[in-house]
């Protein structure tokens, strides 16, 4: 990882930024494993707001290479002109246009979560074993700050809910959606 000389207005930026980030939803479909997967809009979507509220865009570009591989750098740029940026290399799976834009789709996402400790939602056999819909429906349904910060507390009040980490992320990304949607009311 390689800085800007000074990092004592992103770092805090950056803590912000993560603060409101939660997961990437698992909107696409890989055809060869049969499963879902974030992809890059997906990853974007989950941090984009998060980081520009914060002070911070992020920019990745690719480098050049004499070894046939793709290099990427992701940058963290923040308002005050601090950075942070990191180089990742992959393969690429053919040495063609398509190849390179494959690559540079994966490693873009890959980078991109990676810097920001962004995870997937589950959909699979570690998928939530809390119903979490019920809630979810009522926080999305909340019509005040009240009822949201209410609803909010029956859910930290649910000892089941309390044993299923993965609800209390769905339930928590709700809620900060639903509190964001309100505020802007």
């Amino acid at each position: 990882m390689i800085t800007s000389e000074s990092i004592k207005h992103i770092a805090p930026a950056l803590l912000t930024a993560q603060r409101n980030i939660t997961f990437a939803a698992k909107t696409a479909k890989n055809p060869h494993f049969k499963n879902n997967y974030a992809d890059l809009p997906s990853v974007i979507d989950a941090v984009k707001d998060a980081l520009n509220d914060a002070g911070i865009v992020f920019i990745q570009t690719p480098t050049p290479s004499e070894d046939g591989r793709l290099h990427l750098v992701t940058r963290m740029i923040h308002e005050s002109g601090e950075w942070i940026e990191d180089i990742a290399v992959c393969a690429m799976p053919k040495q063609d246009a398509q190849g390179f834009g494959s690559a540079m789709t994966y490693l873009r996402r890959y980078s991109l979560a990676a810097f920001c400790g962004l995870y997937q939602a589950d959909d699979d056999g570690e998928a939530a074993r809390y119903d979490t819909e019920p809630y979810a429906k009522q926080l999305r349904a909340a019509d005040t700050m009240d009822a949201l910060k209410e609803l909010w507390m029956d859910i930290m009040r649910d000892q089941k809910v309390m044993g299923d980490k993965q609800a209390l992320r769905i339930f928590e990304a709700e809620k900060d959606k639903r509190k964001k949607e309100l505020e802007a009311q």
